[in-house]
């Protein structure tokens, strides 16, 4: 179960990664042209015409309309697809190397204020020379700055929430698949405990180790005559305690069950 949960969130994190992956190749071509990247929605350069949301979705709108506009028909440049797809891949590098952590967190702003640096230049020696008279024309200054600060305090703030939100669910899972993996023990030594001859049914204990968690199950088996002397020897109760640590906390689960001697 914990490789499905791994595999969950590794996709998770290849999301994330296209998610900002069609930020940063939105970030690199704006602000070599001092175009807002916060609040103006992304367009086709081509026709310039808005995109709606299921034009946005990483990766698979691109796959979807064929690498080319919806509205004009003129392809888009193959660097936004790859760009989305690279970029979830090193994510998920950055996660299988560092984990899921504030150091992650602090790997990935390093990166990104890398990436959008060296993209915003390169995408500034491919300019033509009316979008650089436009910009002269314009003389819009101070906008490659403060719109990148403002990003780079978006994509901390959600990454932040990502990681705190990650790791509560992560926790919380683990939490269920070692509770999932007591009850398992704590059914199957009930089995046996049931399975077993009447008379040479004692009580014991036992250790197991599941997904790297130790469990010690312990089968106690008390007689009703032990408790009551009048009583015959005829039934058993069991009482089956799983116990295992988890992040430091105690945790048990307990199976009670009764078998009678056959005469």
């Amino acid at each position: 179960m914990l490789i499905f949960l791994n595999l969950f969130v590794i996709f998770c994190i290849f999301v994330i990664g296209t998610l900002f992956g069609s930020f940063f190749s939105l970030a690199t071509y704006r602000i070599p042209r001092h175009q807002d990247i916060i609040a103006t929605r992304s367009y086709c350069t081509s026709c310039k015409h808005r995109l709606g949301f299921f034009d946005l979705i990483p990766v698979i709108s691109y796959l979807v309309r064929g690498g080319k506009c919806k509205y004009c028909g003129e392809k888009i440049s193959i660097r936004y697809f790859l760009l989305e797809v690279i970029n979830g891949m090193v994510f998920v590098a950055f996660y299988l190397i560092f984990g899921y952590n504030l150091k992650l967190l602090l790997v990935c702003l390093v990166y990104a204020i890398i990436f959008v640096l060296i993209g915003a230049q390169i995408m500034k020696t491919k300019m033509t020379e009316e979008e650089k008279n436009e910009i002269k024309k314009n003389n819009k200054k101070g906008v490659f700055i403060s719109e990148l600060v403002i990003a780079l305090i978006i994509f901390t703030i959600f990454m932040a929430s990502a990681f705190i939100l990650t790791r509560n669910y992560n926790k919380n899972i683990n939490k269920m698949i070692a509770r999932s993996n007591a009850i398992n023990l704590a059914v199957k030594n009930m089995e046996m405990a049931l399975a077993t001859d009447y008379d040479s049914l004692y009580s014991y204990t036992t250790t197991s180790k599941v997904d790297n968690i130790d469990y010690m199950i312990t089968t106690s088996v008390t007689k009703f005559s032990d408790e009551d002397f009048d009583r015959e020897d005829l039934v058993k109760k069991i009482d089956v305690q799983v116990e295992y640590m988890l992040n430091g906390e105690s945790l048990e689960f307990n199976v009670k069950s009764l078998k009678g001697k056959v005469l």
